[in-house]
């Protein structure tokens, strides 16, 4: 059967048995530019070099329990942990520290994806290691660097800045958030997913990024609360999805980078319109979800609830409507399937599992004319993934506090 790659990775089960055929190595020599190949085998031997020590970790630790418990925090990773976890923090009242946090989380996945994408490294063989996940499509992605490291360690460095200079933390609460983050790290190791040059380079994206964060987003937020400020991301983000490496391997990792960046912007869309809804303040306070401690577990509970149907809801409703306002207001924009059936016959991707069969493109086609412009990233289905992801926003920073308004679940 010729393998299937499906651009739906955030919501279609069907992705989950996803198979795309790796491009031969020559491919990537004759094509990638003499930097970008060198990265990439610099990468590829670190990774060979580590094999032995990887499958011995395997072999010597692995047990029924820890599989379970490695595959479960694997899962902090994915689209529905993000898309259901991140709102109660901004509906509990979070404010700049929750908007922070967001944005390193989801920014996150960018920035390791583009890097993922430019290397192109695989991950470790299989076999000899034995992957262990219940998403399978994720182990065709590139292995450099780890995602799930890059954020992990953002995520915990922007944290424990707050936990030790705003929270009063005590030291056995800041080792026990580091005990969790670590653990979630070592599983990418255990589980056979990664290696540990991806740890070590998912490491120094989270750290920079991080430490960019912590001294720059209290000015970034400010500035982004002005009457041009979704603009400004809006532009960002227009050139960081424009800018994504064209790889020879149909890696995924656009699609997340799509869907995380947009619900950046309707965050920020969303808190500029809060902060410009007098009635929905509370003490004055505009740029945050109104909460306190009055309000009672029962009511927090309805909060929490109104805010996750609001996101389902609307991300159920919303896509095959975005999808044809995209393809009435662009119709030049092809759908994801007819890329890859038009890449097929052209030779530029293969439809076989015989290396044999694939046909190298032209260094012209995967250069950097072709990053984030290539019809295969520029889909009408990703296009539609920026009003779809962007609504989350909204609906959490304004529908939501609107029902809650309406249906006395304000503080007093």
């Amino acid at each position: 059967m010729s393998p299937r790659f499906q651009l739906d990775e955030d919501d279609d089960q069907a992705h989950e048995a996803a198979v795309f055929v790796k491009a031969p190595e020559e491919a990537y020599a004759a094509v990638y530019s003499p930097f970008r190949q060198r990265l990439r085998q610099l990468v590829m031997q670190e990774v060979h070099r580590e094999m032995p020590a990887l499958v011995s970790i395997q072999q010597k630790h692995r047990s029924p329990l820890l599989d379970h418990l490695f595959v479960l925090t694997g899962m902090l990773g994915n689209h529905a942990f993000f898309m259901l976890a991140l709102p109660f923090l901004h509906v509990f009242g979070g404010g700049m520290f929750s908007r922070g946090l967001t944005f390193v989380v989801l920014w996150s996945i960018y920035f390791s994806g583009w890097v993922k994408d430019y290397i192109s490294a695989p991950r470790p063989a299989s076999p000899p290691i034995v992957q262990i996940t219940r998403s399978p499509a994720h182990t065709f992605e590139y292995g450099f660097p780890s995602s799930h490291t890059t954020y992990v360690v953002a995520t915990i460095i922007y944290i424990t800045h707050f936990m030790l200079n705003e929270w009063n933390t005590p030291l056995s609460g800041v080792l026990a958030f580091w005990t969790v983050g670590v653990f979630i790290v070592v599983g990418r190791i255990y589980c056979g997913l990664h290696s540990f040059i991806d740890v070590i380079g998912g490491s120094v994206i989270g750290v920079i990024e991080a430490s960019a964060m912590i001294v720059f987003y209290p000015q970034f937020d400010a500035l982004l609360l002005t009457t041009p400020g979704p603009l400004y991301l809006a532009a960002i983000l227009y050139m960081a999805l424009t800018n994504i490496p064209r790889s020879l391997d149909l890696c995924p990792c656009c699609i997340d980078s799509y869907c995380a960046t947009s619900v950046t912007l309707g965050l920020t869309i969303g808190t500029w319109i809060h902060y410009r809804l007098p009635f929905l303040w509370h003490n004055g306070v505009a740029d945050r979800i109104a909460w306190d401690s009055s309000l009672t577990i029962l009511q927090n509970t309805l909060r929490c609830s109104i805010a996750l149907i609001l996101v389902v809801a609307w991300k159920l409703a919303s896509k095959r409507p975005m999808v044809a306002l995209v393809r009435r207001f662009l119709p030049d924009t092809r759908s994801s399937d007819d890329v890859l059936q038009s890449e097929k016959q052209s030779g530029d991707i293969m439809d076989s599992h015989k290396e044999s069969d694939y046909h190298i493109p032209t260094p012209s086609s995967v250069s950097a004319g072709h990053y984030g412009t290539h019809e295969l990233m520029a889909t009408c289905e990703n296009i539609a993934r920026i009003p779809i992801y962007s609504g989350i926003g909204v609906m959490v920073y304004v529908v939501a506090p609107v029902l809650f308004s309406l249906t006395g679940l304000m503080p007093v």
